[in-house]
Protein backbone atom coordinates (compact mmCIF):
# COMPACT_ATOMS: atom_id res chain seq x y z
CA UNK A 1 0.00 0.00 0.00
CA UNK A 2 2.85 2.33 0.62
CA UNK A 3 4.33 1.92 -2.73
CA UNK A 4 0.79 2.80 -4.60
CA UNK A 5 0.60 5.93 -2.00
CA UNK A 6 3.90 6.72 -3.01
CA UNK A 7 3.57 6.26 -6.56
CA UNK A 8 0.09 7.82 -6.86
CA UNK A 9 2.13 10.98 -4.94
CA UNK A 10 4.84 10.93 -7.77
CA UNK A 11 2.04 10.32 -10.29
CA UNK A 12 -0.29 13.63 -9.23
CA UNK A 13 3.67 15.46 -9.38
CA UNK A 14 4.37 14.34 -12.67
CA UNK A 15 0.58 15.88 -13.92
CA UNK A 16 1.11 18.53 -12.06
CA UNK A 17 4.10 19.72 -13.70
CA UNK A 18 3.13 18.77 -17.16
CA UNK A 19 -0.20 21.32 -16.75
CA UNK A 20 2.58 24.26 -15.61
CA UNK A 21 4.82 23.19 -18.66
CA UNK A 22 1.94 22.85 -21.26
CA UNK A 23 0.43 26.46 -19.60
CA UNK A 24 3.71 28.35 -20.54
CA UNK A 25 4.59 26.60 -23.64
CA UNK A 26 0.82 27.66 -24.80
CA UNK A 27 1.06 31.40 -23.40
CA UNK A 28 5.26 31.35 -25.26
CA UNK A 29 3.49 30.50 -28.70
CA UNK A 30 0.58 32.87 -28.06
CA UNK A 31 2.89 35.45 -27.46
CA UNK A 32 5.46 34.82 -30.28
CA UNK A 33 1.94 34.58 -32.80
CA UNK A 34 0.79 38.14 -31.24
CA UNK A 35 4.05 39.64 -32.20
CA UNK A 36 4.68 38.57 -35.03
CA UNK A 37 1.03 38.53 -36.28
CA UNK A 38 0.76 41.87 -35.28
CA UNK A 39 3.93 43.49 -36.52
CA UNK A 40 3.33 42.28 -39.81
CA UNK A 41 -0.25 43.97 -39.79
CA UNK A 42 -1.19 45.56 -42.93
CA UNK A 43 -0.55 49.38 -43.34
CA UNK A 44 -3.60 51.45 -44.54
CA UNK A 45 -3.07 54.32 -46.74
CA UNK A 46 -5.06 56.57 -44.23
CA UNK A 47 -2.21 59.05 -44.08
CA UNK A 48 -2.40 60.07 -47.62
CA UNK A 49 -3.58 63.14 -48.23
CA UNK A 50 -6.95 62.77 -49.95
CA UNK A 51 -9.21 65.24 -51.79
CA UNK A 52 -12.06 67.60 -49.15
CA UNK A 53 -15.57 67.44 -50.32
CA UNK A 54 -18.76 65.08 -49.45
CA UNK A 55 -16.72 62.06 -49.61
CA UNK A 56 -13.71 62.95 -47.77
CA UNK A 57 -13.09 59.97 -44.85
CA UNK A 58 -16.51 58.37 -45.53
CA UNK A 59 -14.82 55.16 -46.44
CA UNK A 60 -11.89 53.03 -45.37
CA UNK A 61 -10.18 50.00 -46.94
CA UNK A 62 -9.93 47.88 -43.54
CA UNK A 63 -7.76 44.78 -45.30
CA UNK A 64 -7.09 42.62 -48.14
CA UNK A 65 -7.68 39.00 -47.20
CA UNK A 66 -5.97 35.79 -48.63
CA UNK A 67 -4.38 38.25 -51.70
CA UNK A 68 -3.16 36.18 -54.40
CA UNK A 69 -5.66 33.21 -53.71
CA UNK A 70 -8.91 33.36 -55.46
CA UNK A 71 -10.72 31.41 -53.37
CA UNK A 72 -9.75 32.84 -50.24
CA UNK A 73 -9.37 36.72 -51.60
CA UNK A 74 -11.63 39.44 -50.40
CA UNK A 75 -11.59 43.25 -49.43
CA UNK A 76 -12.91 44.61 -46.55
CA UNK A 77 -14.28 48.02 -46.69
CA UNK A 78 -16.31 49.86 -43.92
CA UNK A 79 -18.05 53.45 -43.77
CA UNK A 80 -16.13 55.12 -40.88
CA UNK A 81 -18.21 58.30 -41.74
CA UNK A 82 -21.56 59.27 -39.76
CA UNK A 83 -23.96 59.33 -42.81
CA UNK A 84 -25.52 56.94 -45.01
CA UNK A 85 -23.50 56.27 -48.30
CA UNK A 86 -24.52 55.41 -51.62
CA UNK A 87 -21.75 52.92 -52.95
CA UNK A 88 -23.07 53.68 -56.60
CA UNK A 89 -20.52 55.13 -58.91
CA UNK A 90 -17.30 54.23 -56.98
CA UNK A 91 -14.88 52.43 -58.02
CA UNK A 92 -12.01 49.41 -56.24
CA UNK A 93 -8.85 49.59 -58.62
CA UNK A 94 -5.68 47.66 -58.35
CA UNK A 95 -2.20 48.84 -59.92
CA UNK A 96 -3.00 47.32 -63.21
CA UNK A 97 -6.24 48.94 -63.51
CA UNK A 98 -8.59 46.53 -63.24
CA UNK A 99 -11.07 47.90 -61.35
CA UNK A 100 -14.28 47.03 -59.48
CA UNK A 101 -17.36 48.71 -60.06
CA UNK A 102 -20.20 48.74 -56.54
CA UNK A 103 -24.07 48.47 -57.08
CA UNK A 104 -26.27 50.94 -55.77
CA UNK A 105 -25.53 49.69 -52.37
CA UNK A 106 -26.52 51.67 -49.42
CA UNK A 107 -24.04 51.45 -46.26
CA UNK A 108 -25.28 52.74 -43.07
CA UNK A 109 -22.76 54.42 -40.60
CA UNK A 110 -20.34 51.59 -38.73
CA UNK A 111 -21.08 49.12 -42.17
CA UNK A 112 -18.56 46.81 -43.60
CA UNK A 113 -19.09 45.08 -47.01
CA UNK A 114 -16.47 42.07 -48.26
CA UNK A 115 -16.07 42.06 -51.68
CA UNK A 116 -14.71 38.55 -52.68
CA UNK A 117 -12.87 38.37 -56.24
CA UNK A 118 -14.15 35.31 -56.98
CA UNK A 119 -18.08 34.55 -58.34
CA UNK A 120 -21.23 34.39 -56.30
CA UNK A 121 -24.51 36.28 -55.11
CA UNK A 122 -24.16 39.27 -53.56
CA UNK A 123 -25.99 40.33 -50.28
CA UNK A 124 -25.85 43.17 -48.14
CA UNK A 125 -22.93 42.52 -46.57
CA UNK A 126 -20.93 40.78 -49.49
CA UNK A 127 -20.18 41.38 -52.53
CA UNK A 128 -19.13 39.38 -56.00
CA UNK A 129 -16.00 40.77 -58.70
CA UNK A 130 -16.73 37.81 -60.36
CA UNK A 131 -13.32 37.28 -61.59
CA UNK A 132 -11.43 33.79 -62.89
CA UNK A 133 -8.06 34.84 -61.28
CA UNK A 134 -7.05 36.72 -58.30
CA UNK A 135 -6.88 40.57 -58.28
CA UNK A 136 -4.24 41.29 -55.41
CA UNK A 137 -0.49 40.78 -55.27
CA UNK A 138 1.43 41.66 -51.96
CA UNK A 139 3.18 45.02 -52.20
CA UNK A 140 0.04 46.07 -54.29
CA UNK A 141 -2.14 49.53 -53.72
CA UNK A 142 -5.69 49.24 -53.47
CA UNK A 143 -7.21 52.23 -54.20
CA UNK A 144 -11.26 53.22 -54.10
CA UNK A 145 -12.68 55.81 -55.66
CA UNK A 146 -15.56 57.95 -55.84
CA UNK A 147 -17.92 58.49 -58.54
CA UNK A 148 -16.34 61.76 -59.79
CA UNK A 149 -13.16 59.29 -60.35
CA UNK A 150 -11.15 60.70 -56.99
CA UNK A 151 -9.67 58.53 -54.59
CA UNK A 152 -10.81 58.60 -51.18
CA UNK A 153 -8.86 55.43 -49.45
CA UNK A 154 -5.76 53.49 -50.14
CA UNK A 155 -4.57 50.41 -49.05
CA UNK A 156 -0.99 48.98 -49.53
CA UNK A 157 -1.54 44.69 -49.50
CA UNK A 158 0.86 43.24 -47.25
Amino acid sequence: MWKELVANKRLGIYLLINVVVSAVTTLFVIILWMHFTLSSTPTSLEGTPLPSGEYAGQLAISAVIGAGDLKNESVLIELVGDKDLSLAGWRLRDEDGNEYRFPALVLHPGARVTLFTYSGDDTASELYWDRQVAAWTSGEKVSLLDPRGQEQAGYEVP
